[in-house]
């Protein structure tokens, strides 16, 4: 039987967790139908000094270009090759932005910038001025909503089963209207308890909250609905 994961992340995203799901086997089908379209946004860099620099997606790597001396904290993978490869000074990756704060909590004194997206999640900046590091946040992209297109939608439609990962309330949000009308049997694999929270779409067979918060271990969700 074929295990169909509706992968729903912005494009560049979502063709990696594919390619790395299909290498399961033959049973496995990934339709990607992105619910939002990453645009950056016209902004102002900082001007005042900064002793770490906060990373917490790829798609803010290209705006801190500027600093590529300044210590940089990175949560995930992705977001930490994409700082290597641009040439950033790497001092520390986390799973999650819980992580992060954590850890930087414990340096105190001093100031950091978080470069970001619009719709972000964990309260970065504020947590960590509240715990002694004065942390500024800049908005450097755009998540925009995105229709399906009428092909997408009827290949999703059709499908007698989907297995659907959430990686944040809004983009389960997004999907959860866009599949309203349909019928299969669903299984939703939430990010967190939030991103459940937030479906409002079909009822599903199955629902799953992964244990930790973060890609590795959505990967290893998903792979056990395979």
């Amino acid at each position: 039987m074929t295990a169909t994961v509706l992968i729903t992340r912005p494009k560049e995203d979502a063709e990696r967790l594919a390619q790395v799901l299909e290498a399961y086997g033959p049973h496995v089908r990934c339709i990607i139908a992105p619910v939002m379209e990453i645009v950056e946004t016209p902004f102002e860099l900082p001007k005042e000094r900064f002793d770490h620099l906060l990373l917490t997606s790829r798609h803010a790597v290209s705006a801190a270009a500027p600093f590529q001396g300044v210590p940089t904290y990175c949560v995930g993978k992705a977001t930490r090759d994409a700082a290597v490869e641009a040439g950033h000074d790497i001092q520390g990756v986390f799973a999650n932005a819980d992580e992060l704060v954590a850890k930087l909590a414990e340096h105190g004194a001093g100031h950091a910038f978080h470069f970001h997206g619009r719709h972000t999640r964990g309260k970065i900046a504020e947590r960590l001025t509240l715990a002694g590091l004065e942390t500024k946040s800049l908005v450097v992209y755009e998540q925009n909503p995105r229709r399906w297109s009428t092909e997408e939608r009827q290949d999703i439609l059709v499908a007698p089963n989907l297995i659907v990962p959430l990686y944040s309330p809004r983009s389960a949000s997004l999907t959860a209207k866009q599949l309203e009308d349909f019928t299969g049997d669903l299984t939703l694999i939430g990010l967190s308890q939030a991103c459940l929270d937030a479906w409002d779409g079909p009822n599903s067979a199955k629902t799953f909250c992964v244990d930790h918060p973060d890609g590795q271990a959505m990967k290893q969700a998903i792979a056990s609905q395979l």
